[in-house]
């Protein structure tokens, strides 16, 4: 399988980056780009909220309890013993479906930021996952428990799983230099086998290394929202 030349960012994007858009939106339409998840039960549950004065803060139920962080505040780990402190902004983005991330890279797009600025083919995404060279993970062929957020990452504790930074887990960095690959948020795609399906990749923080592989893929409903899946900005290769 081959590819043609496309960029992909180094970094899935984050609720920093997803806010920027959210204020370029005019007020009425805010509320159905922002990103959320209906609480309860096993697929936890994400709230976004902004005050009248346009300040945001967030409610993140990666697991079993529900952690909150308003602006300047970080958001705080009980279960866990390294990374417990997280800038909230700086957290991939996830409880956003293919609408809301369309209409996202739309306006990276039209606002210069990307040039042509989209969603990754299912592809595009494995091979900067894995290079060429038929390596099980982003860095090689075993994926321990640091070196992605996984789920046995912070000892599978209930009150220690949820996203990291991006970007923390440098050691399964890609051959490309992309981060995060493997675990933290899986990311929508679009589909190399079949027109009109989406499928998620990369696997997320309450999963095993096997879902990890880059080769694991997820086809989803396109109206999924779920507090484990985000996105990963890709373009096409500049004409020269």
């Amino acid at each position: 399988v081959t590819t043609s030349a496309f960029l992909i960012a180094a970094h899935e994007t984050t609720f920093g980056d997803w806010l920027d858009y959210l204020r370029a939106l005019p007020e009425a339409e805010r509320g159905a780009r922002r990103p959320g998840v209906a609480r309860g039960g096993f697929q936890g549950g994400l709230t976004l909220t902004e005050s009248p004065a346009g300040v945001f803060a967030i409610a993140l139920q990666p697991a079993a309890t529900t952690l909150t962080a308003g602006p300047g505040e970080p958001i705080v780990y009980p279960g866990r013993t390294r990374r417990r402190e997280q800038d909230w902004l700086r957290l991939p983005v996830v409880g956003v479906d293919v609408e809301a991330v369309s209409d996202y890279l739309r306006w990276l797009a039209g606002s210069g930021r990307v040039h042509g600025a989209r969603l990754c083919t299912e592809r595009e995404w494995e091979r900067a996952a894995r290079g060429a060279d038929g390596r099980a993970y982003p860095h090689g062929d075993v994926l321990a428990p640091d070196d992605a957020n996984i789920d046995v990452t912070y000892d599978k504790a209930p009150l220690g799983f949820g996203p990291d930074e991006v970007g923390s887990h440098p050691t399964s960095r890609s051959p490309f230099g992309v981060d995060d690959l493997a675990g933290n948020a899986w990311e929508w795609t679009v589909s190399s086998l079949a027109p009109d399906e989406h499928v998620v990749r990369g696997s997320s923080y309450y999963y095993d290394a096997s879902s990890a592989r880059p080769e694991n893929r997820e086809v989803s409903e396109p109206s999924l929202r779920d507090v484990g899946v985000g996105l990963r900005v890709c373009a096409d290769a500049p004409a020269h």
